[in-house]
């Protein structure tokens, strides 16, 4: 046993990236071999914080060919934005096909120029067979509001060039603040989610799909209180929106109650204290193809 987790080791750092999981070393998910194995597969993704998600996809994405998971924005209004990631992303890479479930926002993407399909990847790669292989596979938000899982993971095991890179990026389930709306009961987050994803069980659904977690970080905690009564009311609006109140102060949850503001969210970060590793508000995880890591 202790041989073979010896070569597991050397399979983590990518030196021979031939194992399928813990299980080939224990059969019990909570044994001591299995744990020791999923704890180096993190301790080799881990990466310092990024200091903006959109700016590490777009670095990722330069002169490479890309497709854009759920490319589509919540409203087409916004994809007039020059802040819009598939706007960006089409900008700097050499192509770039968008691919989303929405219809109308497909077919107005294809109005403004751009390579869009309305197709559902829950039913196989499809159409996009046409287009692939491609360098980086970008699912910007989008795992916390599928319900297949596996759907991500099947695409870039079928869709990566040599050497791909599959982005995905998705809210931290640690960030202090949403752990502390948990604890207050709190209901702020966006509706269309229905789970968090966590750093080892990305890792494990790579492990199931054939690929491995290379890299694993948050993005930088915001430190700064708000500023500015713009700031605080913003501030005021998420705490009593998230305990179940309205602006004019009517409780949807009851009888009126007291509203105790304790200090303004800081991402659970003091001044001056040097930032913890994943409290940021979004967690980036990079994968790559198993087979392809090992050359096969």
């Amino acid at each position: 046993m202790n041989r073979r987790l010896r070569q597991l080791d050397t399979a983590i750092v990518g030196e021979r990236p031939d194992t399928a999981g813990w299980r080939e070393v224990a059969r019990d998910p909570n044994a001591g071999a299995a744990l020791a194995y999923r704890a180096r597969t993190m301790r080799a993704a881990w990466r310092e914080p990024i200091p903006d998600r959109a700016e590490f996809i777009i670095e990722r994405c330069q002169g490479r060919r890309v497709l854009d998971i759920g490319c589509v924005a919540h409203d087409i209004e916004r994809m007039s934005s020059p802040d819009w990631l598939h706007r960006r992303i089409a900008q700097v890479a050499d192509s770039c096909v968008g691919v989303d479930i929405l219809g109308d926002g497909v077919r107005h993407m294809i109005s403004l120029g751009f390579d869009a399909i309305e197709h559902d990847l829950a039913t196989g790669p499809g159409p996009l067979l046409e287009f692939a292989r491609f360098d980086v596979i970008v699912a910007g938000e989008l795992i916390e509001h599928v319900s297949d899982l596996d759907m991500l993971f099947r695409a870039a095991r079928e869709l990566l060039a040599p050497g791909g890179e599959l982005i995905l990026t998705t809210p931290n389930p640690y960030a202090p603040h949403r752990v502390r709306a948990g604890q207050r009961g709190d209901c702020w987050e966006n509706t269309d989610h229905i789970v968090y994803a966590f750093p080892s069980g990305i890792a494990e659904l790579a492990d199931r799909n054939g690929q491995i977690l290379v890299e694993a970080a948050t993005t930088v905690p915001d430190r700064r209180a708000p500023r500015g009564p713009a700031g605080v009311a913003r501030a005021l609006k998420r705490r009593l929106k998230g305990s179940g109140w309205v602006l004019a102060g009517i409780s949807t949850q009851g009888p009126p109650a007291a509203v105790k503001i304790r200090g303004w969210p800081h991402h659970g970060v003091l001044w001056g204290e040097r930032p913890a590793r994943f409290v940021g508000e979004t967690f980036v995880y990079v994968l790559r193809n198993r087979r392809e890591t090992a050359g096969g």
